[in-house]
């Protein structure tokens, strides 16, 4: 409700591309009161016909064109894959819709600046559905960080360890070219949360993705250092080869406690034992997508408790009065005099909170946090950490930008 009493619009939402990231963000569209799905687009009947099923009242589309020309959309939702985000962005905007697109933003500066130019051009709101850094956590620390409440922002360490690379995954997301492998899978979730509690404005970076699998030709880990124009410093480290797992470090582990043997390796074990199959992954990738039978990234026992993905390694985040940890109820700080916990725990996960923050942007016109330049800067950051690789030196940075209030 406004502060006079009237409703709220409903916001009509329109999905291109019925991928995995779709499938989880479709239910919280649903879920949320202030939403309705009213459209979708992909060109695999199989998985249309999935969500006719599940949306008999929405229209459902062959093509992207169709969808954006629905009178019926005002907010479209963007889950293809990475190399055609662009496209589908400007012909989004271009329509007078609102957009959201899954990261990564797209795969190069000029394509992100045709995004912005377009949300600009047309008057239209343009956000990145960078979700892990609407988590409760990793906003309170971003508060932590704004006020000063510990004093200035220092360092900032983050690591993920998993078996991102022999899961099954689908041929653009093993194509160096298309934005595939875990720099550009997951390093803009780790890079994105960090600018977030540093409020942005990176000066420089550090950094190298490494190919170490032959038969998986495009990176499977990397590492950074990045420095803040604050003077603080970050470093985050990411591997997806099946070997430690960083849930070992947090949370679940006790004293003694190693890895189940009957689970250890499953990613490879299971890849390994289709090897002879040309089209096994491709088939268990798409069982991912809308309405497929494989849960998404597999290995339920292995994910982390309530908090999602960024309970799965260890932040350790360091202000001039304390250190602060995540922790399974909230964040635990480590004083100068005592320790204590920062209680956070809600019903809600990042995905609801950046749909809460999109919408009201919409409906008040307040900044939206994480938009499109906010997105341009997470691009140049992985660009600049494969180029700093492929150079051996520091890359200085031109597009970064503060996080709006």
């Amino acid at each position: 409700m406004t502060a006079s009493g009237a409703q709220q619009p409903l916001v009509r939402v329109g999905l291109i591309g019925l991928g995995g990231a779709a499938a989880s963000m479709i239910g919280k569209f649903a879920r949320n009161p202030r939403y309705r799905v009213a459209a979708a687009a992909d060109i695999d009947t199989d998985i249309l016909g999935s969500f006719r099923r599940d949306f008999p009242d929405a229209e459902a589309h062959r093509s992207a064109e169709a969808l954006c020309a629905s009178r019926n959309v005002d907010l479209v939702y963007i889950g293809t894959p990475n190399r055609f985000h662009r496209e589908h962005a400007v012909m989004a905007l271009s329509a007078g819709k609102h957009t959201l697109v899954e990261k990564p933003m797209t795969v190069s500066i000029e394509e992100a600046d045709n995004m912005v130019d377009a949300a600009d051009r047309n008057r239209v709101l343009l956000g990145v559905n960078v979700k892990h850094s609407f988590e409760p956590r990793i906003q309170r620390l971003r508060e932590l960080t704004k006020t000063g409440e510990l004093g200035p922002l220092r360092m900032m360490h983050h690591w993920r360890y998993q078996d991102w690379l022999y899961r099954p995954r689908t041929p653009e997301e093993l194509t160096p070219e298309f934005g595939g492998g875990i720099l550009w899978r997951q390093g803009g979730h780790q890079l994105d949360l960090l600018r977030t509690i540093g409020q942005g404005l990176v000066r420089s970076v550090r950094g190298s993705a490494q190919v170490w699998d032959p038969n998986r030709r495009v990176a499977g880990a990397h590492s950074a250092y990045f420095e803040f124009e604050s003077g603080a410093t970050a470093t985050c480290v990411y591997s997806g080869h099946d070997h430690f797992d960083t849930g070992e470090l947090v949370y679940g582990f006790r004293a003694g406690e190693l890895s189940d043997p009957e689970t250890y390796a499953e990613a490879r074990r299971e890849l390994r034992s289709h090897a002879s199959s040309a089209e096994w992954e491709t088939q268990a990738a798409r069982a991912e997508r809308y309405g497929g039978d494989r849960p998404r990234e597999s290995a339920p026992a292995r994910e982390p408790r309530a908090g999602g993905w960024i309970l799965g390694g260890p932040l350790i985040v360091s202000y001039d009065g304390g250190d602060v940890k995540l922790s399974p109820g909230g964040l635990m700080v480590y004083g100068d005099e005592r320790q204590w916990e920062i209680p956070l725990v809600t019903r809600e996960d990042g995905r609801d909170f950046r749909l809460n923050a999109f919408y009201e942007s919409i409906a008040t016109g307040c900044p939206l946090q994480c938009d499109g330049r906010w997105g341009r800067a997470t691009v140049e950051m992985l660009l600049a950490i494969e180029r700093s690789g492929r150079e051996r030196r520091e890359i200085m940075l031109q597009h970064q930008v503060a996080y709006p209030e």
